[in-house]
């Protein structure tokens, strides 16, 4: 199965972030690459909210960073076995096994129980030899009849394990120390037909494909053979059970939810080359080796509407970029090998995606059309930011067409239910909508409202104020700005703070002492704030 493909726009998602996203994954579904799927961020704000809804389509899943898991790896599967399983079915995966090293041993329920290695085996069939072996290892008898290739043609032996000793050949103790509990294994039918009328013997296996002659009154289980005695023998350390040679010891393995980062130095420093990766359960899902370390894959994503690693999920330096399609400045993402860029000065990354299905020749469904044509407005402010040229209006106006909606009509609409800030915090006000920037020396944070209920907002600055310097405290920035965007109006107030306030100061004119200021014609975030602080750092 193909590896997934990841697509997202930027955290604290816009709605052409989040419309972008989904239109982009179906346009590469309808293209025949079915493992693509679209992510969020963050949390939807009303406005996108809006628009998904209006037009019937899910909102994607949220994505809190792409750092790789140990789930993500392509784990070693090896064979599970049982506690009650014979050593020889571990001996014999073990010797076929181009993986792991290792053969987990889980109960009924797939949790891990222990795990045993060539090694383990081996101890056992050199250290093992004397006939009460099974006092010390379980032993089945079922087992002992499949290693022994065995057919059982007289009686039944009365338990499941064998409970007393095995006896080879001639070397019998005094008759009335043999229980039911105890095996005979022998070539020499004569000692064979003896015991069984003497004792209470539990069972006897005749080797080298012995008949049962003289046995047919037998009260105890006769087993025949075709091997010869000494392989018999040899075989039975093979029908140990591997549940009885586990050593109770701490298992050292991971969680399958541990982040790569987090275990190598365990990894590193260990003396076991494999460990096992369990679920939340307990239940084991795979072997992880120090191989995996060198050979993992990166997650494989897609970005849309930023290209900044400030603005993006958290572990992408772990992962594969595979194409970016913005509409932003170039800023600092840097990439492993090459990749498809999609770069164009217009007023939405939604513009770009229409321009894609256009170029590709592939139908834009209706619902799809209605989001990437919400997602045009948005951004434009209804065709009224700086940012806008004919090339979003052109597409604004036949997404329109395809989505069977007026545009002006349903964008006055989606304004207007998304725009009331009634009931949200100055934090989350704050939260809506804001960037990280790198703007020389600086990290300035900019967020941007807009809204048609201008004098609500900016009459609370205040509060939204106090809001700013605890988020500039906390996040390190060295510049907040608030940015309410009245659309009516088509200008901005700017609320600032930080220890960068003359960065802002010199940008647009403010007085020392101004904490806010009105910009008339000002709606653009990317075109007509970020530009103005990236040329007063020049400033001297």
């Amino acid at each position: 199965m193909a590896s997934p493909i990841y697509v997202f726009g930027h955290k604290n998602p816009d709605t052409d972030s989040i419309c972008s996203a989904i239109a982009y994954a179906e346009l590469k579904k309808a293209t025949g690459i079915e493992n693509v799927e679209a992510y969020r961020l963050g949390k939807i704000n009303r406005e996108t909210e809006y628009v998904l809804e209006y037009f019937g389509v899910e909102s994607p899943p949220l994505l809190e960073d792409i750092k790789l898991r140990l789930r993500d790896l392509d784990l070693y599967n090896p064979a599970r076995l049982f506690a009650g399983d014979p050593l020889k079915k571990a001996w014999d995966i073990l010797n076929k096994s181009h993986g792991s090293r290792l053969i987990p041993i889980v109960d009924a329920n797939g949790k891990l129980e222990g795990l045993m290695s060539q090694g383990d085996i081996t101890k056992i069939f050199i250290n093992v030899y004397d006939e009460d072996l099974c006092k010390h290892y379980e032993v089945l008898f079922a087992n002992l009849l499949s290693i022994l290739n065995g057919n059982l043609v007289i009686g039944y032996y009365p338990y499941k394990r064998i409970e007393g000793s095995i006896y080879i050949g001639v070397a019998v103790p005094e008759y009335e120390k043999i229980t039911d509990k105890d095996v005979l294994i022998t070539e020499n039918l004569d000692i064979a037909v003896t015991i069984a009328k003497e004792t209470s013997i539990g069972c006897i296996i005749l080797t080298n494909g012995l008949g049962p002659y003289g046995l047919e009154a037998a009260r105890c289980a006769v087993v025949c053979v075709d091997c010869s005695m000494f392989k018999a023998i040899n075989l039975v350390n093979h029908a140990i059970s591997i549940g009885s040679i586990l050593e109770d010891e701490q298992i050292v393995g991971f969680s399958s939810d541990s982040l790569i980062e987090d275990i190598i130095d365990v990894m590193k420093i260990s003396a076991h080359r494999n460990f096992p990766v369990m679920d939340r359960k307990g239940q084991l899902e795979g072997v992880i080796s120090r191989r995996h370390l060198i050979e993992y894959k990166r997650k494989q994503v897609i970005l849309i509407d930023h290209n900044e690693r400030n603005q993006s999920i958290e572990g992408l330096d772990m992962a594969n970029i595979l194409e970016i399609i913005d509409h932003h400045r170039v800023a600092d993402i840097q990439t492993t090998g090459p990749l498809y860029i999609r770069s164009e000065p217009v007023g939405c990354t939604a513009t770009i995606i229409y321009k894609m299905y256009m170029e590709q020749n592939i139908p834009i469904p209706a619902k799809i059309a209605g989001i990437l044509l919400g997602a045009i407005l948005s951004d434009t402010l209804m065709f009224n930011s700086p940012t806008c040229i004919t090339d979003d209006r052109a597409a604004a106006e036949r997404l329109a067409e395809l989505a069977g909606v007026d545009h002006e009509e349903f964008g006055r609409e989606m304004f207007s239910a998304s725009t009331s800030l009634e009931g949200y915090s100055p934090e989350e006000i704050l939260d809506i909508d804001i960037k990280q920037f790198s703007i020389g020396q600086y990290l300035v944070c900019i967020s941007q409202v807009n809204t048609l209920d201008f004098h609500s907002i900016t009459n609370n600055e205040e509060a939204l104020l106090s809001a700013m310097k605890k988020f500039h405290e906390e996040s390190g920035c060295d510049l907040v700005i608030l940015m309410i965007t009245d659309i009516i109006k088509k200008g901005s107030q700017l609320i600032v703070t930080g220890k960068a306030r003359e960065l802002a100061i010199r940008a647009f004119d403010m007085q020392v002492e101004d904490r806010s200021i009105f910009l008339p014609g000002v709606v653009s975030r990317k075109k007509q704030i970020v530009p103005k602080l990236t040329m007063a750092t020049q400033m001297v």
